[in-house]
């Protein structure tokens, strides 16, 4: 049985007359193709926000401990215990209770000079959160404060008595790229580590009354396979062949106008057959370039978090210095930025300043957005959303507890190490949750703790 494709009917020397015999034999498809695509996604979107609405979230304060000797690999490890939340997602979940990943919000805020450690999180994920602290800090005191946003809810710019500046913070380059860690702070005479977090305190430190400075670290456990895709940036340095990568539905859908044109118009044969070409290029490559290979490989072998970076600086406008959050925290985020590998710099889609056409309007429409973002944390997400992926240790180099040389006295810390409470504890008077700066524990033991 033969089969036979006559392919004269198509018009190949008139473009025009081409388009018109594909829209109508095969063509349909892709309007109909689209329309179902976005009946999907809208019952996806509406089944996610009534996920949404069920949620509860908590902020908690940690007090560090008072001559708190550990080093960020103890926030590393922080980070790594945090990778317990991810769970992956099957078909149902996705699909018909609307479940998205959940993220944590690690933040170091200075209201009028007071700084506080700070993590946002949903209420059912509080034991982890309190589990990773006290694994590596015992003495650390965890306290459930009121979110420090909500008295800026009804906060609309333009304002007349506030104003405000913030950004997002975005990767330089390829998200396979690592930034500059606190394994690369380490004196190599002293072998003393200098505190990365030192001048971000420092510029928190030099706010007043009146003035409200905000940096958040929105961390979301990725997946394991988050870094597959990082082979074709290594095939590309060390001039390597790239292997054709699994393609989806919608992939093949949209090469069906190539594979119809390169049917009738094949290609050549290649005249050198039979050359042999090296595998790759390791033995030319510089020094800096194998280096790049090796931090790439470093990075995607380790657990991935996806990372949004937002600051936030509002202020009374008699005491507005936009420079403290410009210079003060951006400048303590381009320590970590290595121009061969990666960095990080202001997205200019969310960047308060440097806008050109229509400035007015859209620097008011760009302060309602950050401040927005902000206190919402991760709330308004969907995956594909959540940021670009690092590591725990480049987590761990940008927000962690000081070490005994950075100076930052108005950090709070715990008074004194924690300790079991004796068997004869009063079992009377409930102390409710209190807000932000004030020490209390917030609650006390059950009534039904037996006693002694």
């Amino acid at each position: 049985m033969e089969i036979i494709i006559d392919l004269s009917a198509i018009p190949t020397h008139d473009p025009i007359a081409f388009v018109w015999w594909f829209s109508k034999t095969i063509g349909w498809i892709y309007p109909v193709f689209l329309f179902v695509y976005g009946l999907i996604l809208g019952w996806q979107i509406y089944i996610r926000n009534q996920y949404k609405k069920g949620r509860h979230y908590i902020l908690l304060a940690i007090d560090i401990p008072k001559g708190n000797e550990q080093t960020p690999k103890a926030v590393e490890n922080m980070f790594s215990h945090l990778a317990g939340a991810h769970q992956p997602l099957k078909f149902h979940h996705k699909w018909w209770k609307g479940e998205v990943p959940e993220s944590f919000a690690f933040e170091i805020v200075s209201l009028g000079g007071y700084i506080q450690f700070l993590i946002h999180t949903a209420d059912w994920y509080r034991d982890l959160v309190e589990a990773i602290v006290y694994a590596q800090y015992p003495d650390a005191e965890i306290t459930e404060v009121e979110d420090y946003t909500e008295k800026w809810k009804n906060l609309k710019i333009p304002s007349d008595k506030y104003d405000l500046f913030g950004s997002e913070i975005k990767l330089s380059n390829k998200e396979f790229y690592p930034i500059i860690t606190h394994r690369e702070f380490e004196d190599s005479i002293s072998q003393e580590i200098k505190d990365p977090m030192a001048s971000m305190l420092e510029a928190l430190s030099r706010i007043g009354p009146g003035e409200e400075l905000w940096v958040q670290f929105l961390v979301t456990p990725a997946d394991n396979d988050w870094g597959k895709n990082s082979q074709a940036e290594i095939n590309k340095i060390i001039g390597a062949k790239n292997k054709g990568g699994k393609k989806n539905l919608l992939d093949r859908i949209f090469e069906i106008p190539n594979f119809i044109l390169e049917g009738l118009n094949p290609a050549p044969a290649s005249e050198n057959k039979g050359s042999k070409e090296p595998p790759n290029l390791w033995l030319y490559l510089t020094e800096g370039e194998k280096e790049s290979v090796k931090s790439i490989q470093h990075k995607t072998g380790r657990l991935g978090f996806h990372t949004r970076i937002r600051y936030v600086y509002i202020a009374e406008k008699d005491k507005y210095v936009r420079q403290r959050a410009v210079q003060g925290v951006y400048g303590a985020l381009k320590q970590f930025n290595s121009l061969g590998l990666n960095g990080l710099k202001n997205d200019s889609r969310y960047f308060t300043g440097a806008i050109v056409y229509f400035k007015k309007r859209r620097l008011i429409w760009r302060k309602n957005k950050i401040l927005y973002r902000y206190r919402h944390r991760g709330h308004f997400m969907f995956p594909g959303e959540f940021g670009p992926v690092l590591i725990a240790e480049e987590l761990a180099s940008l927000w962690h507890f000081p070490m005994p040389a950075a100076k930052a006295p108005l950090v709070k810390k715990t008074e004194a190490k924690r300790a079991e409470p004796p068997m004869s504890l009063p079992t009377e008077g409930l102390r409710p949750v209190q807000t932000l700066g004030q020490k209390t524990h917030k609650v006390g033991p059950p009534e039904n703790l037996p006693t002694a």
